[in-house]
């Protein structure tokens, strides 16, 4: 009896085991997306309750520049501006070929961050510019602003194999691009961006439900080198003191 009693056990704690060691489809092994308030899952982390800041909504804002018109090779910039535009306002749902198609009509070339000034003041979405540091891009994030930057993807390290991490650039292309950060991770390890760049391969699953640019973990160091290199302001979206934005700023751009 004893003996058959131990087999019971073994065999409940081996279905403990592989139950507790299903995913439920996640990459990062975190199938389990309940958390108790006030903790905040994250893929590849698991439930947080501090070392982050998420500036996300409830409502879904994320956006791919696939399927958006002629342009959408070159649709990051119009695509990070219909982000931030939904992000400061639910209700402000405009499509990224009408902001394309109202900002430089009849063109289907790479933007610039005038174009990305030019397309925030005609929709009302209030915005500073920043000269980009650490601490400025920290900052503007634990105050519960998004960002909209402006960098080149070289900088930023690409992962092996997409479609099993959360982490790192998960396409080749290399150069000028327009994404939004949204928050940091892993005490301000990672930045947490919505990148647009995504395709119809770019996905976790098959049904096409989870695209891998929505709340990507790229290396602050990285996009801070990155800025520096490309473009060293950054758009906060969102803020009341617009009026402190800097001034006679360089122009930058995304493409090659």
């Amino acid at each position: 009896m004893r003996k058959r009693n131990l087999l019971l056990f073994l065999l409940l704690a081996a279905f403990a085991w592989v139950s507790a060691c299903d995913d439920g489809g996640d990459p990062a092994n975190n199938g389990n997306t309940d958390c108790t308030t006030p903790e905040v899952y994250f893929p590849e982390y698991g439930c947080l309750s501090d070392g982050f800041a998420d500036n996300d909504r409830e409502y879904d804002w994320y956006l791919t520049q696939m399927g958006t018109g002629p342009a959408e090779g070159s649709n990051c910039g119009p695509t990070s501006v219909a982000m931030a535009l939904r992000w400061f306002d639910q209700g402000q749902t405009v499509s990224v070929g009408t902001i394309r198609d109202t900002i430089t009509p009849g063109e289907t070339g790479w933007w610039y961050t005038n174009n990305i000034e030019a397309a925030l003041t005609n929709w009302g979405t209030p915005y500073a510019m920043r000269a980009a540091s650490e601490q400025a891009v920290l900052d503007a994030l634990d105050r519960g602003s998004v960002l909209l930057i402006c960098i080149t993807m070289g900088e930023i390290t690409q992962a092996t194999d997409p479609r099993e991490t959360h982490f790192d650039r998960f396409y080749g292309y290399d150069s000028g691009h327009f994404l939004i950060v949204k928050g940091h991770i892993d005490n301000a390890r990672w930045l947490i961006v919505h990148d647009p760049n995504n395709w119809q391969f770019d996905y976790y699953d098959d049904a096409l439900t989870q695209p891998l640019g929505e709340s990507r973990y790229y290396r602050t160091s990285e996009v801070l080198t990155s800025m520096g290199v490309w473009w060293p302001y950054f758009f906060e979206i969102g803020v009341s003191d617009a009026t402190k934005s800097l001034r006679n700023v360089p122009v930058g751009r995304s493409g090659p």
